[in-house]
């Protein structure tokens, strides 16, 4: 699908409403308890990629995280705008595709990445990531056989290769599992670097 079509996509469906995306999705927040919290007590600065209508962006921002949020629709930028000026926040928003955002080398404490997993960025959102950060991500996996007409670098991953796509950070949680018709992973992964975590890895498959 084209670039245009895409935004034309999401931009429909954020001026329709997406009320299950409206709060932190509770591997998210388990996984910042879990950590991050220890880790950053004062905050940090943190990158949301197709971060949508901000839940995770918006719970940062309340917690004094520096948050940048990209995401492809400027319909969901415009929302997340105004609910973050109506709670006093200020977020740096770019309605870009992600391969369109300016990474900066290790400027992130935090990366946050859910349902938008982009092979080509991988190595961008590597080297954006400081030492000692951390990068929740929660994506599709095709369970199964792939069927749909989504770009290469964007289709759902084959089960396990997460792990071969982010070398180098240490695998903090790794589950995968059906649901309904596919799959979803969930990873947490650190860079090594000076801020350690104390808590034993957890990894299921």
């Amino acid at each position: 699908m084209p670039l245009d079509e895409q935004r034309s996509h999401w931009d429909l469906k954020y001026e329709q409403g997406l009320p299950s995306l409206e709060k932190p999705d509770p591997f998210y927040l388990s996984s910042f308890d879990q950590f991050v919290a220890d880790s950053f007590p004062n905050g940090g600065t943190a990158l949301d990629l197709a971060g949508g209508n901000g839940r995770h962006a918006l719970w940062l921002g309340k917690r004094n995280w520096q948050v940048t949020v990209v995401d492809i629709s400027e319909v969901a930028i415009q929302k997340l705008d105004q609910k973050a000026r109506q709670l006093d926040l200020a977020l740096d928003l770019f309605a870009l595709d992600a391969k369109e955002y300016p990474f900066k080398p290790a400027y992130f404490d935090l990366i946050v990445m859910f349902y938008h997993f982009d092979r080509d960025i991988c190595p961008k959102v590597l080297s954006t990531l400081k030492a000692g950060g951390i990068l929740i991500c929660k994506s599709s996996v095709s369970w199964n056989s792939y069927e749909g007409v989504a770009p290469a670098s964007v289709r759902p991953l084959a089960r396990n290769e997460i792990l071969s796509m982010l070398p180098g950070l240490r695998v903090m949680r790794h589950q995968e599992r059906p649901v309904r018709d596919r799959g979803v992973v969930e990873y947490v992964g650190k860079k090594p670097g000076f801020r350690e975590i104390t808590t034993p890895n957890r990894i299921g498959i």
